[in-house]
């Protein structure tokens, strides 16, 4: 995959070498959210029947649950790490109109360390990945949270900088 793939501010000698995701596992408690949300019309029908509150109630939960899962999903799919020949780009979507984009030349990055704590991260094989890069004020750190297997992005960047 990351060999045809192509971004906005690509040098025209520079090669897109790895595409980094985030884990699946950051949907799951927003998509629990959504689900525990739509529980709610089905309790007030149970104990009041299908009337006015129940649509009402069921037409409410079914636009907040649509609304807290289609924004995870698209934080999820927008964000995203770029290591090419040159560079490492970080693009973080924070949320629907907020983006931060971070880049550094890889000849600026002096320490790379992964960090996978927790039964679950552990046992699922995610976690965050630290870029350190010269620099001495704010933005000379990196941290890519929640993305699969980060000790292998570790030992693939490790072998670029070299």
């Amino acid at each position: 995959m990351s060999k045809e793939f192509t971004f906005n501010g690509q040098r025209p000698d520079e090669s897109v070498e790895e595409v980094v995701k985030n884990h699946p596992y950051v949907l799951f408690f927003p998509g629990l959210k959504a689900v525990v949300l739509l529980a709610v019309p089905v309790g007030i029908f149970i104990f009041y029947g299908a009337n006015i509150v129940f649509s009402v109630a069921t037409f409410l939960c079914l636009i907040l649950a649509f609304a807290i899962f289609a924004k995870a999903y698209y934080i999820y799919s927008a964000s995203v790490l770029i290591v090419t020949s040159e560079r490492i780009l970080y693009l973080d979507q924070l949320n629907f109109f907020k983006r931060k984009i971070i880049e550094s030349e890889l000849n600026k990055v002096q320490d790379i360390a992964s960090s996978t704590e927790g039964m679950v991260k552990t046992t699922l094989n995610f976690g965050d990945l630290i870029i350190r890069t010269a620099g001495a004020g704010q933005g000379n750190e990196i941290i890519i949270k929640n993305i699969s297997d980060p000790y292998s992005i570790q030992q693939e960047i490790t072998k670029r900088i070299r």
